[in-house]
């Protein structure tokens, strides 16, 4: 019936079918990721929120660059406590501490840090007193070079938005909100907060962040599953998060450091990072500011929409269990579901389908060898084998007539195709780092994409390569072979991850888990189909059919008919009678005149197979690809744009083609049925977009590349009012750029001695220095004497240190090597150093902040045994510069001219931002 004959052709596994359905799956798996990465609409109904004042908050508190070593940030903490004081005074369940006694020193590795607080704290009491309560945490201030419209301007406006929301719908358990201040310079306001009475309330915390310039927010950590479940079961409409940022912190591939690791690791408790993660070449530059957001209020919108959803779970719902909370594996799917499971329930699946998976295909396997051996028996029952050839002599024809290639070919296929592969992939970054190494900074997609054409291309042409050149085995077998392939593969990758976890607690490798499990489904569905006879013919049949067309007669061979006179009747078998020779026996040798399978019988038999490749294809393909596109688009949006802070580019583009082979390797099963013209599309894409990337410039004004600024002034003398010393100016950056394209764009570098090195704390970036005569100032007036600084030797190992700066409240200390110090303490402040960052006992360094301006701190410091002298130097920090503090009334700003050049002339792809705390440091050396 031609109705009937058109879906069977339509349903089988030929190449149109095929072909179409690959395009169809990779298109709407694709089209589907990239459309919910994009940030949603902001809805009508808000949930009692208010996204108007929430912008209007934000434009007011990025309306300048507010580090806390500025003026403006004093502004912007007097907006915020009046927006919290308008929503308190109509609730009298709310209260607010405006925290100006906090203070404390800490110590991470050989650095201290002495800090007084300035947070903003809001406490708004639930309806059950006796259970913990739940912390809210963004951080006010911003770097010295950036407005911080994303770091942290919008968490801060979102905690504004929850108070509102919380003081009108009274939370079932108290909530805190850590408004604080000191965040970019060492995480000072988080454990200013440790140092309040409030901190020891809540156990369960969510961080607001921003480590680059809008997009959509992502949960880049999570202590345990149970907080987590505040982003699942519905409670966030638009969740976006993955396990796989966690362990890139973890493992110290993400360089930057948020609140949550204080209250993690100095309060112990559970909590959630949430964070914007996109754009990170505008980050901590004049490019994170309101107009040049990526998302602009739709992106402000996505964290407050998180914010409140998971808000509301942990006050209302969600509690933290007494027992030990277990480590989590998560991951969102399309921004409308987040997956969360505990990291032991995942090792535990990997152990049993590391035994259970094995065991199903072999006996899968061995049943499907077992039907096929009694189908053989029973269409050649009645035969006699004849030959006494010897074994050895079988094994020599076989072996020297290369039989054996074709089963080989068919086993080692997709082997070769990896590594033909991974081989094209090295050459091709091979390529990019040396032809055009930052492309992927500001062409992402476009160097993924070459990727992904370039693996479709190296495994299609080595897949398609038939196991027999004349075309006699059926698609069928290659597929199923592929198949069992593609599942001892994700096998061994299975064990591997089952060793990451047990060895290095990586959940990123769940993915690795369900692809084996969806691995294993296709094998058993490729089995089924061979044992309930869903094929053609298979390549056992061929080669018994090819065997009964020779036969041996007492040793000698005999050929058997030719096949087109097997052709001619299409009846039952018929009797032949051999050809007598000299050597044939009397009595007469008949057999039954044999059907081989022509190649039009094999084509016509691909029909058996209808429908069980579509099971298979939906099986093994669609979700696996779903999966590794939700990781690229997060690798896209994170990994690129690092290069400028000092990245390994051979990692970056590493990671893409990581990311391309996995999204196109499951369809490896049925590659070699596509068209051949998608094969041509691909060759076309690749050759456009690798030219393209090979000869792109890879900067521009929508990806400008970072270079660091720092101005350091080394005095020659204490007593003089007007500074005298050593006045460097230090752009760091990417060398090939920096010393041949910037450096030249600048008046006061012009004609001078350029001294360029390797940066000390930057990897794969560089540093060059020259003398200046754009001479910075403390204060309006002029010239002013920056610091003054008293050294005094208290006994034979300690020593007292007061240092004031002009117009600053930022100083610090620095020892020498063999000149460390084992303990120090600030008069006036707390004593001691806060429990839980100890730290070393050879500091190099001491870092003191003032809530006050012009303070003058004075420093005992304590030298360990065995240690004779003290050496170093004491500095000051200065982070304001006039055009940064324009229109603040009343404020007597620093003069920063070196960076106003930097600003004014830098080219138009490129940005500038801070190197360290602060924009100018004023040194003088001490010697005891």
């Amino acid at each position: 019936m031609p109705i009937l004959d058109a879906l069977v052709s339509l349903f089988s596994f030929k190449t149109v079918p095929t072909t179409v359905l690959v395009l169809l799956a990779y298109v709407a798996v694709f089209t589907s990721v990239l459309v919910t990465d994009e940030l949603p609409n902001v809805p009508k109904h808000q949930n009692g929120l208010n996204i108007s004042k929430a912008f209007t908050d934000l434009r007011v508190i990025t309306s300048h660059p507010h580090p806390y070593n500025s003026h403006a940030n004093d502004f912007v903490r007097s907006y915020i406590l009046s927006r919290v004081h308008g929503i308190a005074q109509n609730h009298p369940h709310v209260h607010i501490d405006d925290d100006n006694v906090s203070n404390g020193s800490w110590v991470s590795g050989g650095y201290a840090v002495y800090f007084e607080g300035t947070n903003i704290l809001v406490k708004i009491e639930g309806s059950d007193p006796t259970s913990a309560s739940v912390l809210f945490s963004a951080h006010y201030d911003s770097v010295s070079t950036a407005a911080g419209a994303t770091d942290d301007g919008m968490g801060v406006s979102t905690l504004i938005q929850l108070v509102d929301y919380f003081a009108q719908n009274p939370p079932e358990r108290t909530v805190l909100f850590n408004i604080n201040n000191g965040e970019e310079d060492w995480l000072n306001g988080a454990h200013a907060f440790l140092q309040h009475p409030w901190s020891k309330i809540p156990d369960t915390f969510l961080n607001l962040e921003g480590a680059a310039s809008g997009g959509r927010p992502i949960l880049f950590r999570a202590t345990s599953t149970s907080p987590l479940l505040a982003f699942a079961a519905g409670h966030v409409r638009h969740p976006h998060g993955n396990v796989l940022s966690a362990d890139a912190f973890a493992r110290g591939v993400i360089r930057s450091g948020t609140d949550y690791s204080v209250y993690t690791e100095g309060a112990h408790m559970q909590g959630l990072d949430l964070a914007f993660y996109k754009g990170r070449s505008r980050y901590h530059t004049k490019f994170d500011s309101v107009p040049y957001t990526e998302g602009g209020v739709k992106s402000l919108w996505s964290m407050m929409e998180a914010a409140q959803g998971a808000g509301i779970a942990l006050a209302n719902g969600i509690k933290m269990p007494n027992k030990d909370l277990e480590k989590p594996v998560y991951f969102d799917l399309f921004g409308a579901a987040m997956i969360v499971f505990s990291l032991r329930s995942l090792t535990t699946v990997n152990i049993v389908m590391l035994v259970i998976g094995p065991v199903m295909v072999i006996l899968l396997s061995a049943c499907e060898y077992i039907i096929q051996m009694n189908t053989r028996q029973g269409r050649h029952n009645g035969y006699i084998h004849g030959g006494d050839r010897s074994t050895w002599r079988h094994f020599w024809d076989w072996f020297i007539g290369f039989e054996w290639f074709p089963g080989f070919w068919r086993w080692a296929k997709l082997w070769v195709a990896l590594g033909v592969t991974v081989g094209c992939q090295a050459l091709l970054n091979f390529g990019y780092l040396k032809l055009n190494r930052y492309i992927v900074y500001s062409s992402p997609h476009i160097v993924l994409i070459s990727s992904i054409a370039l693996t479709y291309l190296s495994l299609s042409i080595i897949l398609s390569t038939p196991v027999r050149w004349d075309g006699r085995v059926l698609p069928e077998q290659q597929k199923h072979t592929v198949l069992l392939q593609i599942y001892i593969l994700t096998w061994l990758l299975l064990a591997i991850s089952t060793v990451a976890i047990k060895t290095a607690d990586i959940g990123g490798v769940y993915v690795v888990t369900i692809w084996n499990l969806l691995a294993l489904l296709g094998c058993i569905l490729s089995g089924f189909e061979e044992i309930l006879g869903a094929r053609g013919t298979t390549i056992w049949e061929i080669h018994a059919e090819e065997a009964e067309r020779t036969r041996l007669v007492r040793g000698v061979r005999y050929d058997a008919i030719p096949q087109n006179e097997e052709r001619e009747g299409h009846g039952e078998a018929q009797e032949v009678e051999t050809e007598p020779t000299e050597i044939t026996p009397l009595v007469a040798q008949r057999r039954a005149r044999s059907r081989t399978p022509h190649r039009d019988d094999l084509k016509s038999e691909e029909n058996g197979a209808v429908g069980w490749w579509i099971l298979q294809f939906l099986a093994v393909v669609p979700l696996p690809v779903i999966l590794f596109s939700h990781i690229g688009i997060i690798l896209l949006g994170a990994l690129p744009q690092t290069l400028a802070d000092g990245s390994s580019a051979t990692v970056v583009y590493s990671a893409l083609s990581f990311v391309a082979l996995m999204v196109v390797l499951p369809m490896s099963p049925f590659i070699f049925k596509t068209q051949r013209y998608l094969a041509y599309a691909m060759l076309v894409v690749f050759i456009g977009t690798v030219v393209y990337s090979f000869l792109a410039f890879p900067f521009s004004m929508e990806s400008p590349l970072k270079v660091f600024f720092q101005q350091q002034l080394l005095l020659d003398s204490l007593s003089e009012d007007s500074p005298t010393g050593r006045l460097t100016t230090t752009l760091t950056g990417i060398p090939e750029f920096l010393e041949s394209k910037i450096l030249p764009a600048l008046l006061s570098a012009e004609g001078k001695t350029i001294e360029c090195n390797t940066a000390a704390d930057r990897l794969g970036l560089t540093s060059c220095s020259w003398e200046s005569t754009l001479i910075p100032s403390p204060a309006a007036g002029g010239d002013a004497k920056w610091l003054t600084v008293n050294v005094t030797r208290l006994d034979s190992a300690s020593a007292r240190i007061s240092i004031q700066g002009r117009n600053t409240r930022s100083c610090r200390v620095y020892f020498d090597e063999g000149s460390e110090i084992a303990e120090y303490q600030v008069q006036g402040g707390a004593r001691g150093v806060q429990d839980g960052f100890e730290g070393d006992k050879k500091l190099k360094e001491v870092r003191l902040w003032s809530r006050t301006w012009d303070r003058t701190f004075v420093v005992d410091v304590k030298r360990p045994e065995g240690v004779d002298g003290m050496k170093g130097r004491t500095a000051c920090e200065w982070a304001e510069y006039e055009s940064g503090m324009t229109r603040i009334e009343g404020v007597d700003g620093a003069k920063i001219p070196a960076f106003e050049e930097v600003l004014n002339f830098l080219p138009k792809w490129a940005v500038v931002t801070k190197m360290a705390d602060g924009l100018v440091e004023v040194m003088s050396d001490f010697q005891l």
